[in-house]
């Protein structure tokens, strides 16, 4: 087995109940809500992962050249400390920012939604589900944060991040009968 097919099939296994089986091809979606700013928060998340290639590369060359004599004694003292600290920051500064929903999109038969959210490394990370298998806005109990940001759950717990104050709502009265 190649080791390139393993992420497909842990991504198989990890299948919840609620996912379409279909392919996207056959279900005509039309936009209901965008984020525009989600590439930004993506860019943010992202440069933690490109930090953290960076410091395996730079931590470990930078102690070889402290061992043959090639730079002073503390270069791999402050490498480690730069790449360590910043990347604890990066990932601490982004933890807010994982599982916002960037992209909503509606079947045309109102069926199916179509979450499009970013994961923990920038990743867009696509989820169809059924309507039954999103939990209406209004039965969920209010909180403080809902007038910055909503918090949409599914069935099977999965909670996401909407902000609908700075977002673009494309088609209020569709969103509204599905998804509250």
């Amino acid at each position: 087995m190649l080791f390139s097919r393993l992420p497909n099939i842990f991504r198989e296994l990890k299948q919840y109940s609620s996912s379409v089986k279909t392919p996207p091809e056959q279900i005509k979606f039309d936009p209901v809500f965008s984020f525009p700013f989600v590439k930004y928060i993506a860019l943010v998340n992202r440069l933690k992962v490109y930090h953290l290639y960076g410091s395996c590369i730079v931590i470990p060359s930078s102690g070889l050249m402290e061992m043959m004599n090639l730079a002073s004694e503390n270069t791999f003292l402050i490498a480690s400390y730069i790449g360590i600290t910043g990347g604890a920051v990066l990932s601490l500064f982004t933890l807010p920012f994982k599982d916002v929903i960037g992209h909503l999109y509606l079947s045309e038969d109102n069926n199916f939604v179509k979450i499009s959210s970013l994961g923990f490394s920038g990743k867009r990370i696509d989820r169809i589900v059924n309507v039954k298998d999103w939990i209406p806005i209004m039965d969920l109990e209010p909180r403080t944060m809902d007038a910055l940001y909503l918090r949409p759950q599914l069935v099977d717990g999965t909670k996401y991040k909407m902000f609908i104050k700075f977002g673009l709502v494309r088609d209020a009265k569709r969103m509204g009968q599905v998804l509250e």
